[in-house]
């Protein structure tokens, strides 16, 4: 129970957020459009030219196909993890979410690896088919993971029923995927919106989409009318794909959490072992395969790379962890108190931050923090925790507020009838609660957080050396085993602490990883 006291903390809690992280948002979409007398329509004419509709077109190709294939192939791993009785199905489960734990350049870098060692025609390899296979896999995990919590909400009892009048196929397609329809939406539009704001991986390929376009546009040619006009364009495209599927977006759970009241029916496979092969080639292949070849490649020569690779990104690290945990506590707080808020014009003001393309979000927040009054912001690493923040807000309080979700309303009402206060019905009852889903949407920050480049590449200050930005840069004059050896150095970090994190998580909550 919220008094009006906490109500009206919460509210200004989202007054400072407004101001701080959508007000820039608004005031760059603003500038967009008009000049001081009129509309700025002379600066959208650019857009018409050759290479910037090209541009176009090859994000608009990489994002919808990067989205489709990863929620086609999803759904089957999805469904393999969910529906199949594995052994060792926990660590098989979390092997396969590791690309998604590492930022999109380290696995970019690792299959070109692969594909120059193989013998693979250049035209491939620095092409958009290369792009769209590597985001692929990178956001397959996301979209596997999506699914099969929604899998594990449809009750056996509604399988069951199915399949007394028809077979099981028949089943999956006639009941299955019209139930977890929305996690299928939900996947495509989250995997777009972030593979339209990919930059790391086309600039590595020398593909040009339009956030390379925006990007040299404002940092390159300091054009900066029509660079805003063209990212006013890019985020109007991400809406347009977001809007059919707003719905499923806002209420369908990305996590679920907790013990299921009803029973899950496994699919009664003549040869299960051979769903079991197929997800460990599928791991074998898409997993480890990259990362080997990271380790070969940084290995090639008379010098082994990865110390020197360790004494280049040394200042990195401090700075990475730092600025990513901290960023984790602002973003799982601010999704806290935006799940407990409930308020649907909230949730709509959080999905407008996430769709806007993160090229844009630096802009934005260049344009509105680089002045003499704000510079004490632009000039330290609260701007770079306002990016994260702006960029992953949404997908923390989807979480937390999935946790909140599953708390029975008659345990607080309970509480307040004995005379219990808010707080205290917050931290006894509360807080526990949903410890896990907070946990969750804390370790997804910093999971987020640590490979962001996009946004963080435009505005990080000078004195701030980031693990993602310093790789990127020192890559365009290194050798290619430096390369490979500073991406294999940046997944031990990551790796690191998803150890770590996962420690503090058995120790403090003293549980293992949710069985299906």
């Amino acid at each position: 129970m919220k008094t009006p006291k906490t109500k009206y903390f919460l509210w200004l809690i989202v007054a400072i957020f407004a101001v701080t992280i959508l007000l820039p948002l608004l005031m760059l979409i603003f500038e967009a459009l008009f000049t001081e007398t009129n509309f700025a329509f002379d600066n959208f004419l650019t857009i018409f030219q050759g290479e910037v509709l090209k541009s176009i077109a090859n994000s608009l190709i990489i994002s919808l196909s990067t989205g489709l294939l990863s929620v086609i192939i999803g759904t089957g791993l999805a469904f393999i993890l969910t529906k199949i009785k594995l052994p060792l199905k926990n660590i098989l489960r979390l092997i396969l979410l590791l690309p998604l734990f590492l930022p999109p350049y380290i696995t970019s870098v690792a299959w070109t690896d692969f594909w120059l060692f193989a013998g693979f025609p250049k035209s491939f390899i620095y092409g958009i088919p290369s792009v769209i296979f590597i985001l692929t896999t990178v956001y397959i995990p996301l979209s596997a993971f999506i699914i099969s919590g929604s899998l594990e909400n449809v009750s056996a009892s509604i399988e069951e029923a199915g399949e007394m009048m028809s077979s099981y196929k028949t089943v999956f397609f006639k009941i299955i995927l019209p139930l977890i329809r929305p996690a299928l939406f939900s996947s495509f539009i989250l995997i777009f919106i972030l593979s339209v704001s990919e930059f790391a991986v086309p600039s590595y390929l020398s593909v040009n989409v339009f956030t390379t376009e925006i990007f040299t546009q404002f940092t390159a040619f300091y054009n900066y009318s029509s660079a805003i006009a063209h990212a006013l364009v890019l985020t109007l495209i991400c809406f347009i794909i977001i809007f059919p599927g707003k719905h499923y977006l806002l209420q369908t759970p990305f996590v679920s959490f907790g013990k299921k009241s009803h029973k899950i029916k496994y699919y009664s496979a003549e040869k299960p072992f051979i769903y079991f092969l197929v997800y460990l080639t599928y791991i074998i292949l898409f997993v480890f395969l990259p990362v080997m070849m990271l380790i070969i490649q940084s290995t090639e020569g008379s010098n082994f790379a990865l110390m020197q690779s360790i004494k280049q990104l040394l200042p990195a690290f401090s700075d990475t962890f730092l600025l990513t945990i901290s960023s984790a506590v602002f973003i799982t707080i601010l999704g806290l108190i935006f799940a407990l808020l409930r308020n649907k014009i909230l949730d709509y003001i959080l999905l407008f931050t996430f769709a806007v393309p993160a090229v844009v979000t630096g802009i934005a927040l260049i344009k509105f923090y680089n002045t003499p009054a704000l510079n004490f912001i632009y000039g330290t690493s609260a701007v770079i925790i306002f990016a994260f923040i702006s960029r992953f807000i949404f997908i923390s309080e989807k979480i937390i507020a999935t946790g909140l979700e599953q708390i029975p309303p008659s345990y607080l009402e309970a509480a307040s009838v004995m005379g219990a206060s808010p707080f205290y019905s917050f931290k006894k009852i509360l807080l526990p609660l949903t410890s896990e889903a907070l946990f969750t949407a804390f370790f997804t920050a910093i999971i987020f957080s640590i490979g962001e480049l996009s946004a963080v590449i435009m505005v990080y200050p000078p004195g701030i050396s980031l693990l993602s930005v310093r790789i990127f840069t020192l890559s365009a004059n290194a050798p290619q085993n430096m390369v490979s050896a500073m991406c294999l150095t940046a997944l031990l970090f990551t790796l690191i602490i998803i150890f770590i994190m996962l420690i503090i998580k058995n120790t403090v909550f003293k549980k293992q990883w949710k069985q299906s």
